[in-house]
């Protein structure tokens, strides 16, 4: 019976790879010995190397890691029977090895690891996520203060106010010219008046106006 390699989980599930050489790699590559057509596996995944009856198995760098029974590993491992092989988080191979007895066994079919036949299929561990940011309660702005208006005086009108005084005595005054101006006028009549009217008396009160003559 050779060591076989049967595909639990992935692209094709049930696939049996059976192993029969000293050394395979595993990839997404064609040039693979065993190819997984898998996006997350990478294009030269994990080799195996031939243990007397068992493969070691190691990760050749791969993006997303090869795990052995839910442990991711760094260094190469010894396979048992029923071990669980992760590629990624999407691919999941069981490691079948053949059982052997008598002095030349140098695996025996105890596993290091076996999980029952049962267990539910392998899970790689997941990254844990941040928690998200708390969104920041909307918060009304302070209140600014306002100072109260203060009292502004009206304007003041600076043009010259008008001075009904002074026009009122500019009025009185022409009034005033205007009365002595009429008695000047009659007055002037008059004496004309008078002159004409009684012409000795007049040339005799004002002399220097009418000399005397025979009226």
């Amino acid at each position: 019976m050779s060591f076989k390699l049967s595909v639990r989980q992935g692209p094709r599930p049930n696939l049996v790879f059976e192993l029969d050489q000293d050394s395979y790699t595993i990839g997404r590559e064609a040039g693979n010995s065993i190819v997984i057509e898998d996006p997350q596996v990478s294009r030269r995944h994990a080799s195996l190397l031939r243990q007397g009856n068992t493969y070691l198995i190691e990760d050749m760098g791969s993006t997303n890691g090869t795990y052995v029974n839910g442990r991711r590993i760094t260094a190469p491992v010894l396979l048992v029977n029923n071990d669980l092989i992760g590629l990624a988080d999407t691919v999941v191979l069981v490691a079948q090895l053949p059982l052997v007895s008598g002095e030349d066994a140098t695996v025996v079919s105890e596993p290091h690891a076996t999980p029952p036949p049962t267990l539910p299929a392998f899970t790689p561990p997941q990254v844990q996520q941040p928690p998200a940011a708390q969104p920041v309660p909307h918060q009304q702005p302070a209140p600014q203060y306002v100072p109260p208006p203060q009292y502004a005086p009206p304007p003041v009108d600076y043009a010259a106010p008008e001075m009904p005084a002074a026009a009122d005595k500019r009025r009185t005054v022409l009034i005033g010219v205007g009365c002595l101006a009429l008695i000047l006028v009659v007055c002037v009549i008059g004496f004309v008046a008078w002159s004409f009217v009684d012409c000795r008396s007049f040339s005799s009160v004002f002399p220097f106006l009418f000399p005397p003559f025979q009226c």
